[in-house]
């Protein structure tokens, strides 16, 4: 596939949002800008600035990205899952802070690493995400250079975020270490940002990465705040992640405090998945130095105050967390890679072997060098309904409708795809 400009890529339904391309345009012609209607980022170009240096298509991950050499480069004495790419070792850990701990999000892994990393200075800031204070349900990417700032990014955001988009700050800063934490796809617009921009690598020495199934647009927040009859534009706080482990979603509007503990079964629907995720085949970051996921195993289901899943890739990550763990500042335990993949069952399911079932019947595929698993025939039925779904979704009235829609016919609604797939397994 030839792709000339960002504009092609954002048309053909390949633009991820990550916001690289905003980042890199040495015009600053691009910008990430909402779309109402799918709940989405998308690129605005102004054409007038525009020279067609074509920087944005080199540093974007939406249309293509070559996993086997990317990851070969990067990680080329490692270990070859095919579930999970490369790894050196694999843990369950969390921070030993209780108050990171039990509001951050599965064990405060992530909060933990950034502040204890730039107490020691080994980072000066990162490039994390906070919900914005005049527009709470806004996301903002900015350089946390502070304790207070760092635990403020804590938790997570089920909503699109164009993180990449604040690279430009990134390399414009003093700051001369940095840390960057995101989703699959932020890593790779870094990953491929980086190889066009040496600046950029040297200044950021770890990629914290997330797991990922996908993100729910602005609709699922949107429409969810209607269904509990809350005003968006009174609105003053949303935290979707905390308060333990699997936790729970509060907001805060103008007179109340409104604790959802069930919020995905609603923001999860198949309704708000935008179509691009449904085309991504990376949900443990596997280009990430350090990769985290919520311990979804059996043996931890007692767990209420939440554990993290480890993947380390790098000998630098690997002597940081075994560091941080010798001073008491995480607890780690070393895991064998069948428990990784256990604890991500369905969702490595949806990622590696229903992924062909999606690409096969969808107009317009990323370019992957990477080997996929076969899916079964029942997985095209679940991907057919699943693309039915996000087009249902797409008519106005059909989102005015849904949340007056009864919970139980919801419930019966999502949990259709696993009852014609039973035998599902990888």
């Amino acid at each position: 596939m030839i792709i000339n400009n960002i504009l092609e890529v954002s048309k053909k339904g390949l633009c991820v949002g990550c916001g690289t391309c905003e980042s890199v345009c040495p015009k600053n012609s691009i910008k990430m800008v909402i779309n109402k209607k799918k709940g989405i980022y998308l690129p605005n170009i102004n054409q007038k600035l525009c020279n067609d240096c074509e920087l944005c298509i080199k540093s974007c991950p939406g249309y293509e990205l070559d996993f086997n050499s990317l990851s070969s480069e990067l990680f080329n004495k490692c270990n070859t899952n095919q579930l999970i790419g490369k790894f050196l070792d694999t843990f369950i850990g969390y921070s030993t802070n209780m108050h990171i701990r039990y509001n951050s999000s599965s064990g405060g892994m992530i909060t933990q690493i950034l502040i204890s990393s730039l107490e020691l200075g080994i980072i000066d800031g990162a490039l994390v995400t906070r919900m914005k204070k005049g527009n709470p349900l806004i996301p903002e990417p900015f350089i946390a250079k502070t304790k207070e700032e760092i635990i403020e990014a804590s938790k997570s955001k089920y909503c699109p975020v164009p993180l990449n988009s604040a690279l430009n700050e990134l390399m414009t800063t003093k700051l001369k270490k940095i840390a960057v934490v995101g989703l699959p796809c932020h890593i790779h617009g870094i990953r491929k940002a980086e190889k066009i921009n040496n600046k950029l690598r040297k200044k950021i020495i770890i990629h914290l990465g997330i797991f990922c199934i996908y993100t729910p647009t602005f609709n699922g927040t949107k429409l969810l705040l209607k269904k509990l009859s809350l005003n968006e534009e009174k609105i003053k706080n949303i935290e979707y992640r905390g308060k333990g482990w699997p936790g729970s979603m509060k907001i805060i509007d103008h007179k109340h405090e409104i604790i959802v503990n069930e919020y995905w079964k609603f923001i999860g629907l198949n309704f708000f998945i935008p179509f691009r995720c449904l085309k991504c085949c990376d949900g443990t970051n596997e280009l990430a130095d350090i990769s985290f996921g919520d311990a979804w195993l059996p043996e931890y289901s007692n767990d209420k105050i939440g554990s993290s899943i480890i993947i380390s890739r790098t000998k630098f990550s690997l002597e940081l967390l075994y560091s941080l763990n010798e001073n008491n500042k995480i607890n780690l335990n070393e895991i064998d890679v069948g428990k990784v993949i256990e604890s991500q069952r369905g969702m490595l399911y949806f990622k590696k072997k229903s992924f062909e079932s999606r690409i096969k019947i969808s107009r317009n595929s990323p370019e992957y060098n990477i080997k996929h698993l076969n899916p079964y025939l029942m997985d095209y039925v679940t991907s057919i309904y699943i693309y039915l779904s996000i087009y249902l979704a797409s008519f106005s009235i059909f989102r005015k409708l849904l949340p007056h829609i009864p919970d139980k016919i919801l419930v019966l609604y999502k949990l259709f795809p696993t009852l014609i797939n039973r035998k599902k397994r990888i």
